[in-house]
């Protein structure tokens, strides 16, 4: 009995571990006429082989049950390397900008919608179910703004998709009218417009309206991006570690256990790190970089990030010749992402040890 139970469970495990999308082969014609014989949406990955976010997306969002099932009953689902066969007209077709690039089509081609970039669970989630009812797209919430332009939900988010299509000046209009529209915030979207709006704005003008924000709007649901934007932009957008660094403590502070908090930090600790292995001069900056990627691992682990941080941990190890330890740093991070800017510096470390 005990054993039948623990199959069970092995089985239970298994099955929603390895859940997977099952994304479709053949051509872009073929998925095309399949979509429209089963009446259904086609939902395209645009991806290449070296984005990290595509490999995040695989292994956070793809594989989880419920995603995988609804996807897999609802929509046909179809992956394409921008870089490679037809991909690469498809790439210029859809004007893709940046990778992933998630595209929902009919099955004549026509784009009913699209989302950039990594999108966490349960945001895919939601995405995927409205799409394939047909609304929140980018027609749909032009036709409801039309018809009630003091809809302030639809115009927001009307709004995000004008931005994701790079129409700024549409984008930033709607906002503004939020914001005249519902001063007082009663219908809790204006902060959310207003920190829109500050994303909008460059260097020292963002820094500055976004710590006014974070003073004025102490119970946004905006505020942990809204410290997250500040610290990143201090640092890679004015150069000024030492005050990024405080914005950062203080953002951990705030948020000690969210993901995407730690994350941003992490991949804040590789960049300093990646700066002593690409221009330090001597023992004492590599070792620099090697204590900054182990803050890095504490926050990175579990995520794509992570293959970078070993990545850089090699480098280092590589410029103080223990090659050893920079051979068994790309490994580990080949195992999380198998990349050929690994492999080639694999190559180059293992023909160093091949000289000993």
């Amino acid at each position: 009995m005990k054993k039948a139970a623990f199959l069970i469970a092995l089985f239970f495990i298994s099955s929603t571990a390895f859940s997977q999308i099952d994304f479709q082969k053949g051509s872009v014609a073929d998925v095309l006429a399949m979509a429209k014989a089963q009446n259904k949406l086609v939902m395209v990955d645009v991806m290449t082989d070296w984005c990290k976010w595509c490999i995040e997306l695989d292994n956070k969002v793809y594989a989880k049950k419920d995603i995988s099932d609804f996807a897999n009953a609802n929509q046909i689902n179809y992956k394409i390397d921008a870089e490679k066969g037809e991909g690469v007209d498809f790439a210029k077709k859809y004007k893709i900008q940046g990778f992933p690039s998630i595209l929902f089509l009919d099955g004549d081609g026509n784009e009913i919608d699209r989302v950039y970039g990594y999108v966490p669970a349960k945001d895919f989630m939601e995405m995927m179910q409205d799409y394939n009812k047909g609304i929140n797209t980018f027609s749909y919430l032009k036709t409801e703004v039309e018809k009630n332009p003091s809809n302030i939900e639809a115009s927001l988010k009307l709004a995000d998709k004008y931005s994701m299509y790079s129409e700024m000046d549409k984008a930033k209009e709607l906002l503004n009218k939020i914001v005249e529209m519902d001063g007082s915030n009663a219908g809790g979207k204006t902060d959310d417009a207003k920190f829109r709006l500050v994303l909008f704005t460059e260097k020292e003008e963002k820094a500055k309206q976004l710590e006014a924000f974070i003073k004025d709007n102490p119970n946004s649901d905006q505020l942990k991006d809204a410290y997250v934007a500040l610290s990143e932009t201090y640092f890679y957008d004015l150069s000024d570690m030492p005050t990024s660094e405080k914005w950062f403590k203080e953002t951990l502070s705030k948020f000690p256990n969210d993901e995407s908090v730690g994350s941003s930090y992490g991949q804040y600790m590789n960049q300093i790190a990646i700066g002593f292995a690409d221009k330090g001069t001597g023992p004492e900056d590599y070792n620099k970089g090697l204590n900054f990627i182990q803050t890095a691992l504490q926050y990175v682990a579990g995520s794509v990030n992570e293959a970078s941080s070993y990545y850089i941990q090699s480098k280092l190890y590589y410029n103080l010749k223990e090659y050893t330890k920079a051979l068994e740093s790309v490994d580990k991070a080949l195992k999380i992402f198998d990349r050929k800017l690994y492999r080639d510096h694999k190559t180059k470390v293992e023909q160093q040890l091949s000289q000993k």
